[in-house]
Order: C-alpha cells, then sequence, then structure tokens
C-alpha cells in the first residue's frame, strides 16, 4: 500500500503554496500551525493513518478541516 495520498493537498500559508502529498508530510505542517480543536482532529487522524488505523483518505480530510 502506497503511503501516498491519491491527491496532494495544496496550501496557501501567507504567500507560501505548500504542497503535502502524505501523511508523515501532513503531521509535519500541522507541527508548526496554529492548534486548535480541527488541529487536534487532524493531528489525531493522522497518527492513526501512520499506524496503519485508518485510511490514509481519512487524515488528508481531516487536514483539509483543519486548514479551513
Amino acid at each position: 500500500m502506497s503511503n501516498e495520498w491519491s491527491q496532494p493537498v495544496r496550501l496557501n500559508d501567507d504567500g507560501l503554496v505548500i504542497t503535502i502529498a502524505t501523511t508523515a508530510q501532513a503531521r509535519t505542517f500541522l507541527q508548526h500551525t496554529k492548534r486548535s480543536p480541527k488541529w487536534n482532529e487532524a493531528w489525531a487522524k493522522c497518527s492513526e493513518a501512520a499506524e496503519g488505523r485508518i485510511a490514509n483518505d481519512e487524515a488528508r480530510k481531516a487536514l483539509l478541516r483543519a486548514a479551513h
């Protein structure tokens, strides 16, 4: 099973476009962003996906919710 997401997430962070294509990249990004309830959900989902307990796509969706 591939760790890459079927569709990368592209985020605009103060004019810098960041492309995130894996759960590991999402966790690195989240380490440097402001925490919120949506951040907590995204962190938890990325951790679960990294451990193989949920699908990577669920982690991707949680990251999208946290970013918006």
